[in-house]
Parts: structure tokens; C-alpha cells; sequence
């Protein structure tokens, strides 16, 4: 059992689960022990640092929070009744990868296959009881410290993804304004003009950073179909449902390379064409709908499953797109396909704003009680 840091009275402190900590600037680590005086205990010393805890009693506690928060870290008890932290753990790695969400199990007592158990569960450290606090403090933050690096290089290869502008795309553009020069010169202003806020947004630093709008991301995505439209005219339409004057933050660059999917993988094969359709609703208060579809050829059943892999060669950084939406959201993309049909690939986006800032949130209905 971790020592208690001294001054801080533990009576006052309610711990009905799931307990959530009062929302803070920091990273947020979910706690899950079935002993209630330790997780006292541990919420005293994190939230002393500061994090923000949040503590559930039980396994199946844990994985509903799991399910609906945006978490940095899981720390498990290894012995728990009904579910243990191994189950627990594999629980969270058939969702999240060691990087995505870091776990630390700690247990009283560790024998060489807890240890190789706990590894082949997906956690990423294993600590036994009693443990010294410094030491526990310096594996919390290292783990912590290891998701949001991998997190920022996720972000910056979207950008470089994104940055990478195909040289058969940049051709395609500038011989369209050079015919459109000789028979239609402001169709052809328009499309310049169209072109460099496409250029502008797609190397905008705005691009590495982890906050943008949806009106800066519709920004692109139009000047990238108004270029699109010109060069397939009749083949290529594009729809739009988007609730009148909405707009909302979200990570940089997670609709755009969507739309594109669609007209170069979806459309452009088509001999006939088709449409691109972008709806984006407001849900709730704190929640939007956003979906693209198009009906072109569609994905094959047996390449659907590996459409979230790094190597699909369809993707447009839909891997990356998958991995920010479960960091920032705590959801994921909801990809459907039928071949010779048609795409549409959805996303749910979970924020709440402060005064100060906002942020991306996935939370229940007790975390904003707090």
C-alpha cells in the first residue's frame, strides 16, 4: 500500500463510483481497484499532483468509462472479483493500442507469470505494493509522457500527409487553368484563387496544432471540390447537409482527406461518376454527427477489415484520422461499403467549451454533475 502524503484528510473525500475528480487542465487517469480505501488513497495522491482521477470499483465500472472517456492513463488493481486486471486489460486492448491508452497494473504480489501474463495482456508496466511514491509518480508520468509524444506525431504526420500534395493532382490543376486561361479566364481566377487556399490551408500551421474549427476545415474541403468539379464537370456532384451556421472545434484535417477518399478512390474510378455527399449535424449540446459518402465502387468485403491498417493503399491517413478521433473523442470511424455502391464513413465528435478554452470530451452524465 502507497503511503498516504501527509496533510491531506481522507474523510471529507466521497467516493461513490464511477467518482469523478473536478475537471482540471491535466491529464485524466481512471483508477480501478476494488478496495475503496485505495482508491481513496490513490485519488488523494494523483489528484495532489494534479491529474484529473476518475475511480471505478470494479472491472465492469471500468471499461463503461472506458468506453466513454477521453483518458491518457488506466492504472488496475490485478486482483479483482468477477473481473480480473488481466481481463480488465484485454478488455482495453481490443479497443485501444499501448500507446493509444497506457495501463500499469499494480498487485500485491508479483510472481513471474503475473509478469508475463500482465505483459501478454497489453500492459504496458506492472508495479507491486507497497511501492515507493517517487517511483510510482516517475512510471505515472513517463507513461502519460509517452502517449501525448506519440499523439503529437500522429498530428504532425497528418500535416505531412496532408502537406504531401500528389504531383498527378498539382499537374491536373494547373493544366485545367491553363486551358480554362485560352476559353474562360474568370473560370479560371476562380479556380487560381480556389487552388491557393487549398495550398494555404494544406501547409497552414494551424495543420500541427491539436485545435481547429469546422469552418476552417470546410474552408479546404471546398476549395478542394471546386477544383475537383472543374476538372470532371458532370461526373462529379456534391451534395451538402450541414445544419445553417454550425461550427465547432475539432483536430485539424479529419473531413478533408475523408472527401478526397472519396472522389479519388470512390468517384474517379467510376466511368459514370457519381456524387460526394457531407452531411454534419448538431446532435446534442455537446455532440456532432459527421458522415461522407459517395456512391462509387465501393471496398471489397475482404479488404473492409483492413481499411484502418497502415498499409491499405485506399487511405488517405485513415489510420491516423481513426487513432486522433480515439484520443481526442473517444470514438472512432464507423467505415460502411458495398461494392459498386457506394462509402460513407461517419464520426462522432464529443466536445464541451469552457471559458477558457475548449476540449474534447467523451464523458457521462456523472462527469458533468462535478
Amino acid at each position: 500500500m502507497p503511503e498516504l502524503p501527509s496533510g491531506r484528510d481522507m474523510s471529507d473525500i466521497s467516493l461513490s463510483t464511477p467518482y469523478y475528480s473536478e475537471k482540471i487542465d491535466a491529464a485524466t487517469i481512471l483508477i480501478v481497484d476494488d478496495n475503496i480505501e485505495s482508491l481513496k488513497i490513490l485519488n488523494d495522491m494523483l489528484q495532489g499532483v494534479p491529474y484529473n482521477v476518475i475511480a471505478a470499483k470494479n472491472g465492469k465500472e471500468a471499461l463503461e468509462v472506458v468506453s466513454r472517456s477521453k483518458l491518457d492513463l488506466v492504472i488496475l488493481d490485478l486482483m479483482m472479483p468477477d473481473m480480473t486486471g488481466f481481463e480488465v486489460c484485454m478488455n482495453i486492448r481490443e479497443r485501444f493500442s499501448m500507446v493509444d491508452l497506457p495501463v500499469l497494473i499494480v498487485t500485491a504480489a508479483i510472481i513471474g507469470h503475473d509478469k508475463y501474463k500482465a505483459f501478454h495482456a497489453g500492459a504496458n508496466d506492472i508495479l507491486q505494493k507497497p511501492y515507493h511514491y517517487s517511483e510510482f509518480m516517475a512510471r505515472i508520468k513517463n507513461l502519460i509522457m509517452m502517449k501525448h509524444t506519440a499523439n503529437q506525431a500522429t498530428n504532425m504526420e497528418m500535416a505531412f500527409l496532408q502537406s504531401q500534395i500528389k504531383p498527378h493532382f498539382l499537374y491536373n490543376v494547373l493544366n485545367t487553368i491553363i486551358s480554362l486561361s485560352h476559353l474562360d479566364i474568370e473560370k479560371a481566377r476562380e479556380v487560381t484563387a480556389e487552388f491557393t487556399n487549398y495550398l494555404r490551408m494544406s501547409f497552414d500551421f494551424r495543420n500541427t496544432s491539436a485545435i481547429s474549427s469546422f469552418r476552417n476545415e470546410l474552408s479546404i474541403i471546398s476549395s478542394y471540390l471546386s477544383i475537383e468539379k472543374t476538372r470532371f464537370g458532370d461526373r462529379l456532384n456534391i451534395l451538402f447537409d450541414i445544419d445553417e451556421d454550425i461550427d465547432f472545434v475539432l483536430p485539424p484535417l479529419m473531413i478533408q482527406p475523408l472527401v478526397e477518399n472519396a472522389v479519388h478512390h470512390g468517384i474517379s474510378k467510376k466511368r459514370s461518376g457519381g456524387w460526394v455527399k457531407l452531411t454534419v449535424k448538431k446532435q446534442n449540446r455537446n455532440e456532432y454527427y459527421v458522415v461522407v459518402e459517395d456512391n462509387g465502387v465501393g471496398i471489397a468485403p475482404e479488404k473492409q477489415k483492413d481499411i484502418l491498417s497502415q498499409d491499405f493503399d485506399r487511405s488517405v491517413g485513415l489510420k491516423n484520422i481513426n487513432q486522433r478521433l480515439k484520443y481526442f473523442c473517444g470514438s472512432e470511424l464507423n467505415i460502411r461499403s458495398i461494392p459498386d455502391a457506394g462509402t460513407a464513413v461517419s464520426m462522432v465528435i464529443h466536445i464541451t467549451e469552457t471559458t477558457d478554452s475548449p476540449k474534447f470530451i467523451s464523458t457521462s452524465p456523472d462527469a458533468e454533475e462535478q
